[in-house]
């Protein structure tokens, strides 16, 4: 009997067992209907709508079923918590409910119809917004995809009407100005239409820089308080165009050129000088090559600009915000602007095009150029900066005269004397220091540049290899140099024989040579002899730029001797293999002359035997200074 009831109670708590697990199931799929939206049933809803048209319609107070067809979202105001929806028929707001802007919604929502009055000054109101408010999420069903916001095509006279409030509209071709407040700016249309923008969605940077036209604007129609507004909904929604090219003309064969853009383009003698030209706040610099780039006149080419190559450059700069997208140059006769090399950017033929906040035109062949025309836009992001030049810094001369031709170099120059100034007085001046000597041609200084001065402080430069010297020759940069400049009694002197003073260490330096002999070959050459070595004398020409200053105004004669000499010169390079002496100072004690340093022709006396006071030397014998002197 015990058995038996065992078993009962077994078969009893099993049934228990399969009951609660039944239960448990039921209460499961219960809890999963439970948290699926309701189906909205007619007693849920007052009235359905087919589309957002027919929403749009109903009565304000009710309780509306919308049917959402590839209805796309364009915009979240977060302001006021609302959503614009759009579909084929029209759009309206939405607000209660979670969307995602740029998603296509099909199924429906449910909600009450609204409206409100958007218009804060007219009468009658120039705008209501219609609206759906969701109270019950459950009782609403859609999917929303992924979608692509596309505005729809239009004027803005054609843009500001109640219809269109909330639908996304694209705007071509129009200009942005900022309006009192600061966050309102206007938009102008090309048919000169205005309504008005600004970033009440909060899609923009805080640094964002609206442009002052734009080719196409994509946005939210909205009335806001006192007018049409356009809300972009992204930045990528306004695509800048940017201003119109503009072209300006540096036109180098006009008469008036100077004038146009100041006197400081030319000295009197047509030479370039190393500056910044404007016009429309474009600049123009240019620095000299192998001669002074000079504006003049030619009988075959007329006026024009001549560009000589070697380390010549022409540096052309937009204005702030502007690009240069072209240069086009026009020659006075040949040219060759094509063998120049750009900074960026391409040449071809006697045109540059690129996309440049600046342009460096680099040692090219020699051009003549009659007009160069630059043309400009806005600056974009693809606009590259102009490369500044880069510096090898030299803590002396003889460092500076060991870098390659064309190198950029800071030079320090520690009491380097200037010893001689070319015979044009401007161009080029001869300075050494402790270490060694060199050419200088350097215009922006030509006021402090003076002989029997030291220098100190830097120079910006570039090397320039003439005539078998080193030149330090001006670059874009001069205005950075620092110069103190001090007088000097007398200049350092390298004294030896011809032989020994002869050498490259002395190159661009001041020498002395005692006891040497002199022929003139004419009247501004001749030869220095001493022993075996002899040398090229040059008294130069009134002229030259590469020539130093005269002694006097000629030799004495063609063929004029003289033994027993002693000169002080400036040991140069006259090419890459031979050197000559521009003389100071060059005097012949015994039987031959004394040529007169235009420094002291003041203080000489110079008399005939007649006692017949004379302007120079002549043939014969000479009384100077109370010596006799005999000219050959």
């Amino acid at each position: 009997m015990r058995t038996f009831a065992l078993a009962k109670v077994r078969i009893h708590f099993l049934n228990i067992y399969k009951l609660m697990k039944k239960i448990s199931t039921l209460f499961l799929m219960l809890s999963a209907l439970l948290a699926l939206p309701q189906v909205a049933r007619a007693a849920d809803y007052d009235v359905e709508a087919a589309d957002i048209a027919a929403f749009n319609a109903a009565e304000d107070g009710k309780i509306v079923k919308l049917t959402l067809t590839n209805a796309r979202v364009n915009g979240f105001n977060d302001l006021a918590a609302t959503y614009y929806v759009e579909d084929a028929s029209g759009a309206t707001a939405i607000k209660g409910i979670g969307l995602t802007k740029g998603t296509a919604l099909n199924g429906y929502i449910v909600g009450k119809k609204g409206s409100e009055d958007m218009d804060f000054v007219n009468t009658p109101s120039q705008c209501i917004e219609p609206s759906l408010t969701v109270t019950d999420a459950t009782l609403s069903s859609f999917e929303a995809t992924a979608t692509t916001l596309v505005g729809t095509p239009m004027t803005i006279t054609d843009a500001c009407a109640q219809m269109n409030h909330g639908k996304l509209v694209t705007l071509s071709n129009i200009t942005i100005a900022p309006l009192g407040n600061g966050k309102n700016l206007q938009l102008t249309d090309e048919a000169g239409s205005t309504m008005k923008t600004r970033d009440l969605f909060g899609v923009l940077p805080e640094d964002y820089a609206w442009p002052e036209k734009a080719s196409e604007m994509t946005g939210v129609l909205m009335y806001y308080m006192t007018g049409w507004f356009l809300i972009p909904i992204s930045a990528e929604a306004i695509v800048g165009a940017g201003a119109q090219p503009l072209t300006v003309t540096f036109d180098f064969s006009d008469p008036n050129f100077r004038e146009d853009i100041g006197e400081k383009v030319a000295d009197p003698k047509g030479n370039v000088i190393n500056d910044t030209y404007f016009i429309d706040n474009v600049s123009l610099q240019i620095t000299a090559g192998s001669a002074a780039s000079k504006l003049y006149k030619d009988a075959s080419r007329g006026q024009n600009l001549a560009i000589y190559k070697e380390f010549a450059t022409m540096t052309f700069r937009a204005p702030e915000g502007y690009a240069i997208t072209a240069i086009e140059f026009t020659a006075a006769g040949n040219s060759n602007i094509d063998k120049f090399t750009a900074s960026s950017g391409a040449i071809e033929g006697m045109k540059w095009t690129g996309n440049a906040e600046g342009v460096r035109f680099l040692q090219g062949a020699t051009s003549n150029l009659a007009n160069t025309i630059v043309t400009l836009a806005a600056k974009d992001e693809s606009t590259a900066a102009l490369a500044p030049i880069e510096y090898t810094e030299c803590a002396d001369i003889n460092a500076f005269n060991q870098l390659s031709a064309g190198a950029y170099a800071k030079v320090k120059l520690t009491d380097a004397e200037v010893i001689g100034i070319s015979a044009d007085g401007y161009s080029t001046v001869w300075i050494q220091d402790a270490t060694g000597g060199c050419w200088l041609q350097y215009t922006s200084l030509n006021s402090v540049l003076q002989e029997k001065t030291k220098l100190n402080g830097f120079v910006y430069v570039v090397a320039r290899p003439n005539s078998g010297n080193v030149q330090m020759k001006e670059t874009e940069d001069t205005p950075k140099s620092e110069i103190t400049v001090a007088e000097i009694s007398d200049y350092t002197i390298v004294e030896g024989t011809l032989a020994e003073v002869n050498v490259t260490a002395n190159k661009n330096k001041v020498v002395k040579i005692t006891g040497a002999s002199f022929v003139a070959t004419n009247a501004t050459t001749g030869t220095l002899t001493q022993g075996d070595a002899s040398i090229a004398v040059s008294n130069g020409s009134v002229t030259a730029n590469q020539q130093l200053h005269k002694i006097a105004d000629t030799w004495v004669k063609d063929e004029t001797k003289m033994d027993n000499v002693t000169i002080v010169a400036i040991l140069v390079g006259k090419s890459a293999t031979e050197n000559q002496l521009l003389p100071i100072s060059m005097t012949s004690e015994a039987t031959g002359i004394s040529t007169i340093s235009a420094v002291d022709a003041d203080n000489v006396q110079i008399y005939n035997l007649q006692g017949v006071r004379l302007g120079q030397l002549q043939r014969g014998i000479n009384i100077v200074n109370g010596k006799k002197m005999v000219v050959k």
